[in-house]
């Protein structure tokens, strides 16, 4: 059991989880003011709005053992790529080394014919 703080009557460990689910981090966007929510700042918000399916949210629910009044925190989280799937930019080339070697002998060829 996690205990917050209730954003409402302030009591100190009296908000109590009720859930805890994985949602869409697109869909989570769209709500009101889920940047607030999410207490991420404007730059990285951006960046998971660019490409929200590198990111996991997870929607917590509170309820408030001494008030009774209910609330959502969210939090974001960016995924890992693996590394198998993971292409470096600079090693990704549409040339093939044999088809290279190919054309400098027949270029040699050329140049000596």
């Amino acid at each position: 059991m996690v205990l917050e703080e209730c954003p409402f009557c302030h009591k100190f460990l009296a908000g109590e989880l009720l859930s805890k689910e994985e949602i869409d981090t697109s869909e989570a966007l769209k709500e009101k003011d889920a940047f607030f929510k999410m207490r991420i700042t404007i730059e990285t918000g951006e960046v998971i709005a660019e490409h929200p399916e590198n990111f996991v949210t997870y929607r917590f629910a509170y309820r408030c053992r001494d008030c009774g009044k209910e609330w959502a925190k969210f939090s974001v989280r960016e995924v890992g790529i693996p590394r198998e799937y993971a292409e470096d930019e600079e090693q990704r080339t549409d040339s093939d080394p044999e088809r290279e070697e190919e054309d400098a002998r027949e270029e040699q060829y050329a140049r000596e014919g």
